[in-house]
């Protein structure tokens, strides 16, 4: 039984095989961690998806591994183990890293590929806004939640990426159902989710399926940034720090989705929406 580096997010095409949970030998249940990996976009444990005994490790921790590329084997209870390869299976790690060992700040690395990728191949175009928040009584609620519903109503999309910075790079978990949720469930929903990225808990149906994503940049104080649209969204939405009760908010667009004037209009839209929950506190 084949073990594969599974597709944890639309646009993921590798990621590192960071540790093997179980050792060659050891009785696999199905449903159990096998193995954690790290990508651009997330870091997680991965259930083995059958029972048997681990025979056969293919990818040594460290190494780069594409989506679909066999990593292990599993056998049935009574078969002899094969051991582990330490030959180099994958492609090298792009930092030129001996075989088996880990890239420093790996996933800054690869974010910085994701960058790069996405400057060559999307139209990327901007613009701003200052935004009066002035009549949002805020309470418990994040600035965060605020602008993922505003910008999920005004979009018509169901699914918000929400960036969420770790010590080593950043990670884009997606809040669901965010153009119906209550700006109270939204932000329960966000700091779950922040919660187990710091954590490494993250499981991988808590990624991917957004069209957009919102980086709340003024959480460290910076008042306006630009964004760059991530390959697979549309768009991204960055709030920059509220001062006086108003904020400038930045959305940078791929202009294949979205001309200059619809994206003005759809900001103008965000700013409208967050004027109505000011309104209509029912729908926080």
């Amino acid at each position: 039984m084949d073990i594969e580096f599974p597709r944890l997010a639309d646009t993921l095409v590798e990621g590192i095989l960071k540790s093997w949970l179980k050792n060659v030998g050891d009785p696999v249940r199905k449903g159990e961690p096998l193995f954690e990996v790290e990508t651009d976009k997330v870091n997680t444990e991965v259930e083995s998806p059958y029972a048997g005994v681990l025979a056969e490790i293919l990818v040594p921790e460290g190494d780069v591994a594409q989506v679909g590329q066999v990593l292990a084997r599993l056998t049935s209870d009574d078969a002899t183990p094969v051991g582990v390869h330490t030959a180099l299976t994958g492609p090298p790690a792009k930092n030129g890293a001996p075989p088996g060992a880990a890239a420093p700040a790996s996933m800054r690395l690869r974010i910085a590929e994701r960058m790069l990728e996405a400057r060559a191949t999307i139209a990327q175009g901007s613009c701003v806004r200052d935004v009066d928040l002035r009549d949002i009584e805020r309470g418990e609620r994040s600035w965060t939640a605020y602008f993922v519903a505003a910008f999920a109503r005004a979009a018509n999309v169901d699914a918000i990426g929400v960036a969420v910075e770790l010590p080593d790079g950043l990670v884009v978990p997606v809040v669901r159902e965010a153009n119906v949720a209550s700006v109270d469930e939204i932000t329960a929903s966000i700091r779950d989710l922040a919660a187990r990225a710091r954590a490494g808990t993250l499981r991988p149906d808590d990624m991917g399926g957004a069209l957009a994503s919102v980086t709340n940049v003024g959480g460290g104080g910076t008042l306006m940034a630009f964004p760059l649209v991530a390959p697979g969204q549309r768009a991204i939405l960055a709030p920059g720090a509220v001062r006086d009760g108003h904020a400038y908010v930045t959305l940078g667009y791929d202009r294949a989705h979205y001309d200059d004037f619809a994206a003005d209009r759809l900001l103008a839209t965000i700013a409208g929406e967050l004027a109505a929950l000011a309104q209509s506190p029912a729908r926080c």
